[in-house]
């Protein structure tokens, strides 16, 4: 689950934006260590799409965050961290999930002994924090497996549709989206169509990145079923990863967005467009860490 592709395109950022993103970006890293502990707060690497969710559900209701000076865990430095609002919370209750869940994406028996060992540990540290979110979001969990479920029986049908192979990853980011809408039937059901389309974006190119793994390992892929070429596939995902997002950019203009509109534009527009089909042509470098 890809939600780290979830960031602002910085060349066109302003300063400003620049510095309410990162507010935010603490902002869930201060509530996962509030909330589930040191534990979470250190192996939760909360890159930055974390910042993207809780922005887009406390600007969509209108909330406006409360910037306080505070020092993050490890750090001997104050800093402005955005505060504790209803999307700060629950951003940090579904890095929890989808980090847990990654977790599970590979069978142990497919990982060699150090990896099995690291991911053993990883899940020691997370369960407390894992078991407290699914008690705070039970709904999100029940979506979680329920698609682990459908996701199980593609891989076994080993099918050929994209549009079917993806669709649990898609269902998933719709509902993650959904919640995070105000009390509102039409904006709820434009976050899901949001949500939705990012889903399958994020499965495609993840798979098609996964190609050339997944044929050594004889793991089910929807290119590799299609017969398709390592070069071919990531084409092929280029292609419908851009026509999803330019569906999901259709609905997104019609939202109602309170506050941080530039910001969430760049990110929703700007941001997503150029992890499927980088802006400068592959001289913008999407690994780069922002500043903590």
């Amino acid at each position: 689950m890809m939600t780290g592709r979830l960031h602002p395109y910085l060349p066109e950022l302003t300063i400003r934006d620049y510095n309410t993103y990162l507010r935010y970006r603490r902002g869930v890293k201060y509530q996962l260590y509030l909330e589930y502990g040191l534990f979470a707060f250190s192996l939760l690497r909360c890159k930055g799409a974390g910042a993207a969710l809780a922005l887009l559900s406390d600007s969509l209701a209108g909330r406006q965050a409360t910037c306080q000076e505070i020092r993050l865990p490890g750090s001997l430095e104050r800093v402005p961290v955005m505060c504790q609002t209803r999307g700060i919370r629950l951003a940090a209750q579904i890095e929890v999930l989808m980090s847990w869940h990654r977790l599970q994406d590979r069978r142990p028996a497919e990982l060699p002994l150090r990896l099995k060992v690291q991911r053993l540990i990883q899940r020691m540290a997370l369960y407390r924090a894992y078991r407290k979110a699914v008690q705070e979001e039970p709904a999100l969990e029940r979506i979680f497996y329920q698609q682990r479920a459908q996701a199980v029986a593609q891989h076994q049908l080993r099918g050929q549709n994209y549009a079917v192979a993806s669709e649990p990853m898609s269902n998933v980011y719709g509902a993650l989206f959904s919640v995070l809408a105000p009390d509102d039937a039409v904006q709820r059901k434009n976050m899901r169509y949001i949500g939705s389309c990012i889903g399958k974006a994020f499965y495609l190119l993840d798979k098609a990145a996964r190609h050339h793994l997944d044929q050594k390992e004889d793991r089910y892929n929807v290119f590799l079923a299609n017969g398709l070429s390592g070069e071919a596939a990531k084409e092929n995902a280029r292609r419908q990863a851009i026509a999803a997002i330019n569906d999901l950019s259709r609905v997104y203009t019609l939202m109602d967005v309170k506050l941080n509109r530039t910001l969430l534009d760049n990110i929703m527009v700007l941001g997503l467009r150029d992890t499927v089909d980088p802006l400068e042509h592959g001289s913008w470098d999407l690994n780069w860490e922002l500043p903590s």
